[in-house]
């Protein structure tokens, strides 16, 4: 079995940004949440969000710690990188200056160097600083050559789950018509679906070969999405209930790109999981309270690029 997208989830705000970040990263999330409304308090009786790895607590105020690649140019000097690295040799990818930094202090092979550009995975430890208009991260360690990967990672994954949620009908999945089950009206109820109202998604499980059934979610009403898309397509259907509709989501992660970029590094959206995903430089709990008031509970979710040290 397996899955294809006709609307894949959308993956945005990713571009390199090496010198542009313009608001103190411990205000990070406060035009956002100030602009969007009033300040609320947490709901009596409800208990405090458990800690999470990848958000720090409000009252640390020591050195944190990332690991990721860290890369320089012709242009710019040591940099960590964040969100989307583009794959060519040398790569692309943008974030904060690593101040106390230097290529010419770590073992030559450890790093790859090109055209003018050295790179190469490696653990930090440091603070933030405000240096002119940009935040930047200070070293208060050696930086230390690693492969293994940030736990947890920065950006989750997309759920991978493009199973078919609906049970089998008697007879199996065959359609009312599979005379109109064809790539050309798959195409047609591809461009249909995302004008009804509450559209989230719309993906296909290929059950056996030759045998397909069109999946579709919505936060809106079920019957409705069902009779605009049977208007063209007479294969295997299954309409399934969503949490949001993806014009909701697409609204939150506006919002969330204009209101705090470009200290939120990279945004995503997963209309699957029903969520908005957000990376930002410095992230703490508070922050991801204030957005669940917003938004309510698991609608964004937002990840540090640096965090508590282990102990």
């Amino acid at each position: 079995m397996g899955a294809a997208f006709l609307n894949a989830p959308e993956r945005t705000g990713a571009a390199p940004r090496p010198n542009r970040m313009t608001r103190p990263a411990a205000a990070l999330l406060a035009v956002l949440l100030l602009a969007a409304c009033a300040p609320q308090g947490p709901t009596p009786g409800t208990a405090a969000a458990p800690s999470r790895a990848d958000l720090v607590p409000d009252a640390h105020d020591g050195p944190l710690t990332t690991t990721g690649t860290v890369l320089e140019d012709a242009g710019h000097g040591p940099q960590l990188c964040v969100g989307a690295v583009a794959t060519s040799y040398p790569p692309q990818c943008g974030g904060p200056d690593v101040l106390g930094f230097s290529f010419d202090d770590v073992p030559a092979g450890v790093y790859e160097a090109a055209v003018d550009s050295r790179w190469g995975s490696f653990a930090l430890t440091g603070v933030v600083e405000r240096v002119g208009d940009r935040d930047v991260v200070r070293l208060t360690a050696p930086p230390r050559p690693t492969t293994e990967p940030l736990d947890p990672p920065l950006v989750a994954e997309f759920s991978v789950d493009f199973t078919t949620p609906c049970p089998a009908p008697a007879g199996g999945w065959t359609g009312p018509d599979p005379a109109r089950a064809s790539d050309d009206a798959l195409g047609s109820a591809g461009a249909l679906a995302p004008g009804v109202p509450g559209y989230t998604l719309l993906w296909i499980d290929e059950q056996a070969p030759g045998h397909r059934v069109l999946n579709v979610s919505t936060a809106g009403d079920l019957a409705a999405m069902e009779s605009a898309v049977r208007q063209v397509w007479g294969g295997a259907l299954c309409v399934s209930p969503a949490q949001r509709s993806e014009a909701d989501l697409a609204r939150v992660r506006e919002e969330v790109e204009a209101s705090v970029a470009p200290l939120v590094l990279d945004v995503q959206l997963d209309a699957k999981a029903g969520r908005v995903t957000a990376t930002a430089l410095l992230a703490r709990e508070s922050d991801q309270q204030r957005l669940d008031e917003r938004y309510g509970p698991g609608v964004v979710r937002l990840s540090s690029v640096l965090r508590v040290p282990s102990t």
